[in-house]
């Protein structure tokens, strides 16, 4: 069933079924703005996209296509060892006496909508 969907590049129906439920993020539970929803779907579906990730990921570290500077979703390469990779790098910059720019970025309310 799998192969047959991917070769056709065609879900069943019943794959794009999704339960949308509202998940309560913090403050006042009485404001609608205060919950995400998030989309529960096909069990099947959802075995069918590990698998296809699974081989893409596998592709692009057999080609090389990470970079060593990628952190997050890759065993091994957590965003907390890339915070501490960048602290090493800062103080290592800031010690030889170079400057250091740095600019934040808060992505907090980047998936609260939806498009």
């Amino acid at each position: 069933m799998f192969e047959t969907s991917y070769k056709l590049g065609q879900l069943p129906a019943d794959w794009k079924i999704g339960n949308i439920t509202a998940i309560f993020k913090k403050g006042n539970k009485s404001d609608p703005s205060n919950y995400r929803p998030i989309s529960l779907t096909s069990t099947v579906c959802k075995v069918m996209e590990s698998i296809i990730r699974d081989h893409v990921m596998q592709f692009f570290f057999q080609n090389k296509y990470f970079s060593k500077n990628q952190f997050g979703f890759i065993k091994g390469r957590s965003t907390a060892l890339q915070l501490l990779c960048i602290v090493d790098e800062l103080t290592t910059q800031l010690d030889s006496g170079g400057q250091v720019d740095v600019i934040y970025t808060d992505f907090a309310k980047a998936f609260d909508s939806i498009i």
